[in-house]
C-alpha cells in the first residue's frame, strides 16, 4: 500500500547556524541530507491546525512510514518547510510542516 500512495519524493536538510568569531549566530545554513516518499498534501490543512491546537499556520502536511524530527527542514517541489509536529497516525506518521526561509542555503 505505501509503495502505492507513498509516491513523492520530500528531501530532508540539516540545518545549522553560523557562529562569528565574536560569537554571534548569524546565517542558518543548510544541507541536502536525505530523502524519503510520501503522501503529500495542501488541502485541509486549517482543519489539521484546528484539530492539534497548532497556532502557527499549517503550509504542508505529508504521510509516510519514516520517523522525522520536529525541527528537521524538509524541501517538496522547490520549497522549503520546517516540520512542526510528527505524529503517529495508524500505521504510518502525519508530518506538520509551515514554510520555511533562510538568508542563504547551501
Amino acid at each position: 500500500m505505501a509503495d502505492t500512495f507513498y509516491d513523492k519524493v520530500v528531501t530532508l536538510y540539516t540545518s545549522s547556524e553560523v557562529v562569528d568569531n565574536e560569537g554571534w549566530a548569524g546565517v542558518k545554513t543548510t544541507t541536502e541530507d536525505s530523502s524519503f516518499y510520501g503522501n503529500v498534501r495542501f488541502d485541509n490543512l486549517a482543519l489539521l491546525q484546528e484539530n492539534y491546537g497548532l497556532k502557527d499556520v499549517i503550509d504542508i502536511a505529508i504521510t509516510t512510514n519514516e520517523e522525522v524530527a520536529v525541527g528537521k527542514i524538509l524541501e517538496y517541489e522547490d520549497k522549503m518547510y520546517m516540520v512542526m509536529k510528527s505524529i503517529p497516525f495508524d500505521s504510518h506518521k502525519l508530518i506538520i510542516g509551515k514554510k520555511w526561509s533562510s538568508k542563504s542555503s547551501t
